[in-house]
């Protein structure tokens, strides 16, 4: 990712956070001023000052894009990791992980499952516990508890 390498605490308050609609607008096009003020807020911030996206805003765009939008699973994960390969887009360390492609190519439907396991295991976690069958067999770093 070409994402900005700085945390957003160290930009000295120079970062601006976007909501999941923000997200939605810019790769739908489904209402034109909204998306024209999008593009206007993009086109605002840069490296130095950039907009932050945090680790549910692209679970929710992925999963707005999939459920709402009936984008394909494939599509919807390529178009947010598009915008987000951007010097306007600040991103916590997590989503800057060499293994963007898996989360792209992941066979598993929940994309917020696949953000719980990378964010744990970035936080120092071995594993991720749970009762969900599916995501113990398709999410790497997940484990079923019973």
């Amino acid at each position: 990712m070409r994402s900005t390498r700085e945390s957003p605490r160290d930009l000295g308050g120079r970062v601006i956070g976007i909501d999941t609609n923000i997200i939605v607008r810019l790769l739908t096009r489904d209402d034109q001023k909204q998306f024209d003020a999008a593009v206007a807020l993009f086109k605002s911030s840069s490296v130095d000052a950039p907009l932050f996206v945090n680790p549910i805003v692209i679970a929710e765009t992925v999963w707005v894009l999939e459920r709402v939008y009936k984008t394909d699973r494939a599509s919807a994960r390529t178009q947010v990791a598009g915008l987000l390969d951007t010097v306007e887009i600040a991103v916590p360390d997590v989503l800057r992980m060499g293994n963007w492609a898996d989360w792209l190519s992941s066979p598993h439907p929940d994309f917020s499952d696949i953000l719980i396991s990378e964010i744990n295991r970035a936080n120092g976690c071995e594993k991720t516990m749970t009762f969900d069958r599916k995501a113990a067999n398709s999410v790497s770093g997940m484990e079923l508890l019973a």
